[in-house]
């Protein structure tokens, strides 16, 4: 009961400041926790648009292979295996250019017997590499691993169309002339192959309406380059190591392949950056606002809680005469502060997650980053209580200050101030 007298009692007219200054408080905190809120949330619609479109990533690309659209359809014909793109491209040129190489031969798989036929895409790919891209979604047995030979790993759809199941197998035919037997050790659910060749002919897919392959049978690299009988790539991607560094890294790729015009260099680095530039220009927006609020009401504040503060020397001297210690006086000073400030922020906090809405579409003339959802995070936190912290201190420095600097006497014979 008594550190409650000490602590609040004796307000006189200094009681109307100290509750305004808990109201600036709780208005400033709920402005700046709904503003670090919707940051937040724009904060991770902008990451979730950067691993969806991954503006770090280049896609390098021969000429589309004309005989791919002259498959045959009919006719009782040996099968053949196709470059979907015409294998233009050295590996050593893409290792020149920095950043992490993922290597491709993309080949189309044709079989015609009478009036049916089948085609399949195929993906020899280095699965670890590949993972970092590309999505795969293993509903059965196991994805490829870098030493695996004969082996493949397909989608449902092209399953179900080879009429083949888990540890089944199905010949492919080679560069050679003769076949292959792949056994399969994985079917998957779903796949989402980043930069996809153009579909162009019947195959089957997962997306039936895609304008891209959504399907194929994936191998290793080593087993493609067996059955293509080459080494080069048909296409490839570059990951960068930031997506800052796309443009160097283009230019390398546009110089190590100056002389090669059937190969193709494509990023998206510019057309992402250009995508969120104003909605960047609205986060800022947002950031100035929460730092101007933060600092003037802050600073107004701490000036209600140094009045408050100054009001009451005598009290905290009488304190010190009567023989407390000078940390239980501190105390008594400080839980006033903290019993004013902290209820103004709490209050704020409240009232700022009440009042900003679970979700919504953030205006933007280029940006389509899907909706935002502003959320509170301990960083928001930590922000609120060291606003909390320095209005107290800004507002209790001065009256320590002189307490700590005059004796007991000179502070009792300064009432008024």
């Amino acid at each position: 009961m008594i550190w409650a007298k000490l602590v609040f009692g004796g307000f006189g007219r200094r009681g109307l400041e100290a509750l305004v200054a808990l109201a600036v408080l709780a208005i400033a905190t709920a402005i700046v926790a709904g503003a670090m809120m919707v940051i937040k949330g724009a904060n991770d619609a902008m990451a979730r648009a950067g691993r969806e479109d991954r503006p770090d990533i280049v896609q390098v690309k021969s000429r589309f292979n004309r005989a791919v659209f002259e498959t045959p359809r009919s006719g009782h014909l040996p099968p053949l295996t196709l470059p979907v793109y015409e294998p233009l491209i050295d590996p050593a040129k893409l290792s020149a250019a920095g950043g992490a190489v993922v290597a491709r031969q993309s080949l189309l798989r044709n079989v015609a017997s009478g009036e049916s036929f089948l085609n399949l895409y195929i993906f020899g790919i280095e699965p670890e590499k590949e993972s970092q891209a590309s999505v795969f979604s293993v509903g059965r047995g196991r994805f490829l691993r870098s030493d695996d030979g004969p082996v493949a790993v397909l989608d449902q759809a092209s399953a179900q169309a080879l009429g083949v199941k888990l540890g089944g197998s199905f010949p492919v035919r080679k560069a050679d002339g003769q076949d292959l037997s792949l056994t399969v050790v994985g079917i998957l659910d779903r796949l989402d192959l980043r930069y996809p060749p153009p579909r162009t002919i019947d195959a089957p897919a997962l997306i039936p309406d895609s304008n891209y392959i959504s399907s194929g049978v994936f191998v290793t690299l080593r087993t493609s380059e067996e059955i293509f009988g080459r080494s080069t790539l048909t296409d490839a991607l570059v990951i960068a190591p930031a997506a800052q560094d796309v443009p160097p890294v283009v230019d390398g790729l546009r110089e190590a392949f100056r002389l090669e015009p059937g190969v193709f260099i494509s990023e998206r680095y510019g057309q992402f950056r250009r995508k969120v530039h104003d909605f960047a220009q609205t986060l800022a927006l947002f950031a100035i606002i929460t730092v101007a609020t933060a600092a003037l009401a802050g600073s107004f504040a701490a000036n209600l809680l140094h009045d408050v503060y100054a009001d009451r020397r005598r009290q905290y001297a009488m304190l010190l005469a009567l023989g407390f210690p000078p940390m239980q006086a501190t105390m008594v000073g400080i839980s006033l502060g903290v019993a004013t400030a902290g209820a103004g922020a709490l209050i704020g906090v409240l009232v700022g997650v009440a009042c900003t809405p679970s979700h919504f579409a953030m205006p933007s003339l280029m940006a389509d980053l899907g909706t935002i959802e502003p959320s509170f995070n301990a960083l928001i936190a930590a922000v609120l209580i060291g606003l909390t912290l320095v209005a107290i201190a800004l507002g209790m420095a001065p009256t320590a200050w002189r307490l700590h600097r005059r004796s007991v006497a000179g502070a009792l014979s300064q009432e008024g101030r």
